[in-house]
C-alpha cells in the first residue's frame, strides 16, 4: 500500500479492518463448530484466509483492500477460534498448559521468522511473499484434514455464567491485546524518536519476541505445576515493570534487557489465560467461551494503535505503553483483591 502512495492513515485502517472483523466474526463461530465441527471450520478459515491473501498484491482498488482485508480477518477468525477450542476440547488438565505453550511458541517462531523469510522474495518481487504466505496458509488444509480428529460439539449459547467465569482470563487477554498491538504498531516507532538507528530498532524489537520466545514452554510448565493464576499474576507484575523502564529511560543497554523482559513476561500470558479458560469451562462451553476471548483479544488489538498513539500525541512519545500499564495495573489489582476476598471469605 505505501508503495502505491496509499495515504497513511487507510493504511492504519486496513491494518484495524482485519482486527474488528476477527472481533464481529467470533459470535458465529459456536454455530459453525456445531453444524460443522472442529476440523471443517478450521480447512475453512485457512481456504477463506489463503485464497484472499494472495488477492492483496494484484490489485491497487482502496475498497477492494478493504474487502480483503475483511475476508482475511474472517478466515482468521474461524480456524484461531476453532484451533483454541480443539486444543482445550482435546487436551485435559494435566498437559493443557504446557500444550497452549508449544501452540503460543508456534506463533511466536511464525511472527520472528516472518518478516524475514519474507525479506528477500519481497526483494525480487512485492506478490512473491504472498503467494509463498498463502501456499503455507492453504497447506495448513492437509495438516488439518490428516492431523485432527473428526468432532463436533454441542456448543451451548453465551451466557452470563461463562462470562463471571472468565473475568479475569478476558481482563488479561484485552491487556495482552493491547501490549502487543502497541509493540508492534508503535515501539519501533518510539525508538526512532528516540535516535535509534534502524539497526538498533530491528535488534530491540526482535529481542522482545526472543524474549517472549524462550519463556513460553518454561512459563507454562511452571504454570502446570503451580497453577496459571499464580503465574498470570507474576507475568503481570513483571511486565508492568518492564513497560515502566522501557518508557522512563533512553539507554540502548535498558532498552535491551527490558525488551527482552517484557516479552518474556507479556508473551506467555496469552497461552496461559487461555489454558485457564479451558480449566474454567465445560467441553460444552468451550466454543463460546473461546470464541468470547478471541473477540475481546481482538478488541484489544483494534483500539491499542488509536488510543496510544492519542496519548503520545497529547503527552509525549514515553507515554507510549501508559493506557496498556494502566490496564495491567487493574487487573494486578484485581488479582489481588481475589486473593483478599478468597482469603476473607476461607476464614468466615
Amino acid at each position: 500500500m505505501e508503495h502505491n502512495q496509499t495515504d497513511d492513515v487507510w493504511i492504519g485502517a486496513n491494518s484495524t479492518v482485519y482486527f474488528l472483523f476477527i472481533t464481529l466474526a467470533t459470535p458465529f463461530v459456536a454455530k459453525l463448530l456445531r453444524s460443522l465441527g472442529i476440523r471443517r471450520t478450521i480447512m475453512l478459515g485457512l481456504l477463506m484466509l489463503g485464497l484472499s491473501a494472495v488477492l492483496f498484491p494484484f490489485t491497487k482498488l482502496l475498497p477492494l483492500w478493504f474487502v480483503i482485508r475483511a475476508c482475511m480477518g474472517i478466515g482468521a477468525c474461524l480456524f484461531l477460534v476453532a484451533g483454541q477450542t480443539g486444543l482445550n476440547h482435546f487436551c485435559h488438565q494435566n498437559n493443557r498448559a504446557i500444550a497452549n505453550g508449544l501452540q503460543a511458541l508456534s506463533f511466536g517462531v511464525g511472527l520472528a521468522l516472518g518478516p524475514i523469510i519474507s525479506f528477500i522474495p519481497y526483494s525480487i518481487s512485492p506478490k512473491l511473499p504472498f503467494l509463498l504466505g498463502s501456499a503455507l496458509i492453504l497447506s495448513g488444509i492437509f495438516v488439518a484434514a490428516c492431523g485432527i480428529p473428526e468432532s463436533f460439539i454441542v456448543a451451548q449459547k453465551s451466557n452470563i455464567k461463562i462470562l463471571k467465569n472468565l473475568t479475569i482470563p478476558l481482563h488479561a487477554a484485552f491487556a495482552y491485546g493491547l501490549a502487543i498491538a502497541t509493540l508492534v504498531s508503535l515501539y519501533p516507532v518510539y525508538l526512532l524518536r528516540q535516535n535509534y538507528s534502524v539497526e538498533e530498532m530491528s535488534y530491540i524489537f526482535s529481542i522482545f519476541v526472543f524474549g517472549d520466545i524462550v519463556s513460553t514452554l518454561p512459563v507454562t510448565y511452571l504454570a502446570q505445576r503451580y497453577g496459571q493464576i499464580k503465574l498470570i499474576f507474576t507475568n503481570v507484575c513483571i511486565g508492568i515493570i518492564s513497560l515502566q523502564i522501557i518508557s522512563s529511560f533512553d539507554s540502548y543497554i535498558i532498552s535491551v534487557i527490558f525488551s527482552f523482559l517484557a516479552g518474556a513476561s507479556i508473551g506467555p500470558i496469552f497461552a496461559l489465560t487461555l489454558s485457564l479458560i479451558g480449566d474454567k469451562l465445560s467441553k460444552e462451553d468451550l466454543p463460546s467461551g473461546t470464541a468470547i476471548f478471541t473477540g475481546i483479544y481482538s478488541i484489544g488489538c483494534t483500539v491499542a494503535p488509536l488510543i496510544s498513539s492519542l496519548f503520545m500525541k497529547s503527552f509525549g512519545v514515553k507515554y507510549i505503553f501508559t493506557f496498556t500499564m494502566l490496564v495491567f495495573v487493574l487487573l494486578f489489582l484485581r488479582m489481588i483483591l481475589g486473593k483478599v476476598n478468597l482469603v476473607t471469605s476461607s476464614k468466615n
